[in-house]
């Protein structure tokens, strides 16, 4: 009996320190959010990769764009980083579906972005079909 609970013991605290900490590399979607919309959070080192893939808004417009701020989360106050704009993700009948942001230079730590503004506007909202942060280039 004493040899399971030391055995359930330590598998619980392996499951704690994995489910703790931030994965690097993920893929989602956004359902309708709006500007100040947080991420989860992924841990980095150095680069930091962020794909959006067929974008729409609830207000259409031939220019169509939305402002995303990498943001490190793990320092106080937090650090903020460039803002990327994407306009590629909404498409026009041009073919070109997705745009990414690229930030380099990051100390370790764990970030996430922001959605800063939606169409220069903050009272949109956004979805986006496929959401893909990639830390590997870089870090691999």
């Amino acid at each position: 009996m004493k040899r399971l609970a030391t055995v359930t013991g330590t598998a619980a605290a392996v499951i704690m320190l994995t489910t703790t900490s931030a994965l690097a590399n993920w893929t989602s979607s956004l359902d309708w959010v709006r500007v100040g919309f947080p991420s989860r959070t992924w841990g980095d080192q150095s680069y930091s990769q962020i794909h959006f893939t067929k974008c729409t808004t609830d207000r259409q417009s031939p220019h169509d764009s939305v402002h995303v701020q990498l943001v490190r989360v793990d320092t106080s106050p937090d650090t903020y980083y460039d803002t990327k704009k994407f306009t590629e993700c909404f498409t026009h009948g041009d073919g070109d579906e997705t745009s990414t942001g690229v930030w380099t230079g990051l100390p370790a730590g764990d970030y996430r972005f922001y959605i800063k503004s939606i169409n220069n506007a903050d009272v949109n909202v956004l979805s986006v079909n496929k959401v893909t942060v990639d830390t590997t280039k870089a870090d691999g």
